[in-house]
């Protein structure tokens, strides 16, 4: 699949969850393509069971049954807040997902987006492991892809399951790359998030990856949040957009992370 389509195809989604509706005009002139080519995109998407077909546009599916849940809590308000830079960041993730591994995802939006960029590309034989109960169900039904969630406490807000239970699924298994969503990223106070038992469900994670990465919009850099998971050593790579303060990432390089800026087309 050519990467130009993928793109347009990660920009369409992105953009239903922020406007609910696109046009068919609108995105063939962001994209430089004519009106047919874009026809086709909606056409495919519809076809994957994405996206609705309306005259002119796209609108999205039924809203799966957890977001239900959702309104009005924080998940559900983060959600609509940075969808351009999220959808820059999970882009340029995805691209770092081979077939056949096994993956991590943690609780959070941006986790929520890549999941829903996983959904769309059906990498083939995937496995993921997740403690994230929206996650699972975004994720159900994908086809080639094994599905493992954890136990666990739910803290509705963020559909995280937490607690023992979810920390010794966690510990059972080992995965090649684990991404994960955080509140706040600084150099002095590394990774940190708002609720303790989220904390350590991260912790638990980062313990069994092979690389740990953490995906941050511009927002979170430089950010403290209450309660600290773990101190910026134990990353391997942060996936950011261009936005994100320049110095902080000249700083990160220096210790040896990976710096990737996720752009849209």
């Amino acid at each position: 699949m050519k990467k130009n389509k993928v793109n347009r195809w990660d920009f369409i989604l992105q953009e239903l969850l922020q406007n609910k509706r696109i046009r068919v005009e609108d995105l063939s002139r962001r994209f430089q393509v004519n009106a047919s080519t874009i026809r086709r995109d909606l056409e495919v998407l519809e076809k994957k069971n994405l996206l609705r077909r309306v005259h002119g546009g796209a609108a999205p599916i039924d809203a799966l049954s957890y977001a239900a849940y959702g309104m009005g809590l924080t998940f559900q308000k983060n959600l609509t807040k940075m969808v351009e830079e999220k959808s820059a960041i999970v882009s340029a993730a995805a691209e770092m997902i081979e077939p056949g591994e096994n993956i991590a995802l943690s609780p959070g939006t941006t986790t929520t987006f890549l999941a829903r960029t996983i959904r769309h590309r059906q990498i083939p034989n995937l496995t993921v492991l997740t403690n994230a109960a929206n996650i699972a169900m975004e994720l159900a039904g994908v086809s080639h892809l094994t599905l493992i969630v954890t136990g666990g406490i739910l803290l509705s807000d963020f559909f995280a399951l937490t607690g023992p239970l979810a920390e010794q699924s966690l510990e059972q298994m080992y995965v090649s790359k684990a991404f994960l969503g955080v509140t706040g990223l600084s150099v002095n106070h590394g990774l940190t998030g708002p609720n303790q038992l989220e904390a350590l469900s991260h912790r638990a994670t980062m313990k069994r990856a092979r690389e740990v990465i953490i995906l941050a919009d511009h927002s979170k850099i430089g950010e403290v949040a209450l309660f600290s998971i773990s101190p910026l050593k134990n990353i391997h790579v942060l996936v950011t957009d261009e936005k994100a303060p320049k110095d902080v990432l000249r700083s990160l390089e220096k210790m040896g992370i990976r710096v990737v800026i996720g752009r849209n087309p």
